[in-house]
């Protein structure tokens, strides 16, 4: 021991004398047991790593950022929208009497229809859903669904589109009238 500081002075000197400002770590004054044993780690941590290496820190951060790019690219996907028995029933009336239109088509061609003709049902179940219903979008969305078909009559699909929006007001206003 040093002539000049006492036994008490001796155990309060740091372990590790840092090299640079930014490596010094300011302590409270009062310490709870234990604390010191999480003092040292704090100061290991910041111990400088080998030379060429990057620190714990940025390789840290650089994982991190390579996950976020995997999460936005698996986030993109879409989500299925749950169908309830309404919507079910709204396609039902629409593929009624298109049968022999739909095993015309060429696959790819189905797959298209039917794709957009669930886009259409949802989109008609919305519609019914609000409180005033417009006759007029229903007709629309149909006859736009209908239109896919090839070699059909213009005027024989806005006369089918025109019958399955009836039938649908008509399933709109059974459900309504039905108690919840």
């Amino acid at each position: 021991m040093s002539p000049n500081v006492t036994p008490h002075e001796q155990d309060i000197r740091p372990l590790y004398i840092p090299e640079s400002p930014e490596q010094i770590i300011k302590t409270p004054e009062i310490k709870a047991p234990g604390a010191f044993d999480m003092e040292i780690e704090k100061i290991k941590e910041l111990e400088p790593t080998e030379k060429g290496k990057e620190t714990s820190v940025e390789s840290t951060i650089d994982a991190l950022k390579r996950k976020l790019r995997i999460s936005k690219k698996q986030k993109q996907r879409a989500i299925p929208i749950v169908r309830d028995a309404i919507t079910i029933e709204v396609e039902h009336i629409m593929e009624e009497g298109l049968k022999e239109a739909f095993t015309s088509l060429s696959p790819v061609e189905r797959q298209e229809f039917k794709i957009k003709g669930e886009q259409t049902a949802i989109q008609i179940r919305q519609l019914l859903k609000k409180t005033h219903v417009r006759t007029k979008s229903i007709l629309k969305l149909l006859f736009e669904w209908l239109k896919m078909l090839p070699g059909i009559n213009r005027f024989f699909l806005e006369q089918e589109a025109k019958i399955k929006t009836e039938k649908i007001l008509g399933l709109h206003k059974k459900h309504k009238a039905m108690p919840k």
